[in-house]
């Protein structure tokens, strides 16, 4: 990022306090944020967008001069590749909604039915159909309110054990983000993860073909575990059966095309603007042709003026998520033009641990895992807060961007989302699991510990992302460089 002009040693921007109060935002945003989660069960991205509106005008009062620190805030909007990141939500949210209006997961449940999948077989199935699904969404919590209706009501009834069958939707809600070229998560990572000589981002299809192998072996074992401790043992009743062959469809999985075209485009061309455009344009076409919706469902307007559709809806799904990250670049804005960013990375580097590529990779994965858990488990909003940190202490080690980005993503798509006091995706699906009355059951409540205890893929991933620390990669280049000339210019 250039600086603003000005400053002590020409950082933009001076405190009364010194540099440190540059982490003023920051600090409130977490402690806002991780106080709305956990006291008042606040689990959305308004919450974290208010918590850095409060965090920015915090740190406002302690500035010298005024003026810049505003200036400093709107720089940083336009720097790390944010408007590429806003736009990218904005048609990922137009695909997902193609998607959950397409009745993909009625396709699902039509096919299970159909096959006679029940109990241990239906977890599994549930597992497969999340992570398809998770791969076309790119953002995982959008996902998880998706399948969660989809699949739990079905899956009570045909046997399926709550807390396995909750854990087996988070779990395949990870593993098809982590396999998805339009993942959100690992899009942002792989944006802000520079080479130290080129200043280039990491490669996407790289990094996918370097973790991928660890990532299907860990789903494979999931799948068996699941298999394994899915069922109740409870007798099918026929009657629930038919109501749940009343509401499938399977005309739903044609909607599988439009994310195949997806992957497939995103992969060959390394574009993920192209694939996204291809596949949404023809999603739209088949899901009309084949009446899973009418041309009124894509746009329309009500009798109150309102427009609705999938075009109105799906472009505004993700505002608040825009929102969220265009004020978590303002405040890392701060922090680098502060000179406090520097100085907490001069700090973590004269410590023996971080000396060495291992060292440094053990601090990356525990400090993303650490703030991953402060914002309630949500994953996007704690990569942009370390990003740039990750960035500077990986090229000072002569870490690859490309390992940075697996290591990072992987690290907070742990247990560290899915601690159970405070994760937005367990208490996100306990909340929508409180709502459901399951046909013959009503509601059937789940304990968020369970959960926890059940997602397997996320807790063998902790063990896979300690393994990537231990495996080194080969270095073609051993030069260091300034810390300070990396954080605020890369």
């Amino acid at each position: 990022m250039d600086s603003l002009k000005g400053g002590e040693q020409g950082y933009a921007i001076e405190f009364y306090g010194g540099k440190k109060m540059g982490m003023v935002p920051i600090v409130v945003y977490i402690i806002i944020s991780a106080g709305l989660a956990i006291f008042f069960q606040v689990y959305s991205m308004k919450g974290l967008a208010v918590a850095s509106v409060i965090g920015l005008f915090a740190d406002f009062f302690f500035v010298k001069e005024k003026a810049k620190y505003w200036k400093v805030i709107i720089k940083g909007l336009t720097q790390f590749g944010n408007s590429k990141l806003i736009f990218t939500f904005i048609l990922i949210g137009l695909f997902t909604k193609l998607l959950t209006v397409g009745n993909i997961g009625s396709g699902f449940v039509w096919l299970s039915t159909q096959l006679g999948i029940t109990g241990s077989g239906f977890v599994v199935f549930t597992f497969i159909a999340s992570t398809i699904i998770s791969m076309g969404t790119g953002a995982p919590i959008a996902a998880v309110f998706a399948v969660v209706p989809i699949f739990y009501p079905p899956g009570i009834m045909l046997g399926a054990k709550a807390a396995v069958l909750v854990g087996a939707i988070l779990s395949g809600v990870f593993f098809g983000d982590a396999m998805s070229p339009s993942s959100q998560v690992i899009n942002t990572t792989i944006d802000t993860q520079h080479d130290k000589q080129t200043h280039k981002p990491a490669d996407l299809q790289a990094v996918m073909k370097a973790r991928s192998p660890y990532l299907v072996g860990v789903a494979l074992l999931s799948a068996i575990l699941f298999y394994m401790s899915g069922a109740t043992g409870a007798v099918i009743n026929p009657a629930k059966l038919a109501i749940i062959n009343q509401n499938a469809d399977g005309k739903g999985l044609f909607m599988l095309i439009p994310i195949v075209i997806l992957l497939v485009i995103s992969f060959i061309k390394k574009d993920l603007f192209l694939g996204l455009s291809y596949a949404t344009v023809i999603g739209l076409i088949l899901g009309v042709v084949l009446g899973n919706f009418q041309m009124r469902d894509i746009l329309m307007a009500n009798r109150q003026h309102e427009l609705l559709g999938i075009l109105t809806t799906g472009t505004f799904s993700m505002t608040d998520i825009i929102i969220s990250s265009i004020l978590l670049f303002g405040m890392i804005a701060v922090a680098v033009e502060s000179g406090c960013l520097d100085m907490m990375c001069e700090w973590i580097l004269k410590k023996k641990v971080i000396q060495s590529p291992m060292g440094a990779e053990l601090v990356l994965v525990l400090s993303i895992g650490v703030i991953n858990i402060l914002l309630s488990g949500c994953v996007l909003p704690a990569i942009l807060l370390f990003s740039n940190v990750a960035d500077q202490i990986g090229q000072s080690a002569n870490i690859s961007p490309n390992k940075r980005s697996y290591l990072l993503t992987g690290a907070a798509t742990t247990v560290t989302a899915i601690i159970p006091v405070n994760s937005a995706f367990v208490m996100g699906a306990v909340t929508l699991i409180n709502q459901i009355n399951v046909t013959g059951y009503g509601k059937v409540a789940v304990n968020p510990f369970e959960i926890f205890a059940s997602s397997y893929y996320c807790i063998l991933l902790t063990l896979v992302c300690f393994l990537w620390v231990f495996k080194r990669e080969k270095q073609n280049n051993t030069e260091k460089v300034g810390i300070k000339g990396v954080s605020r210019n890369a």
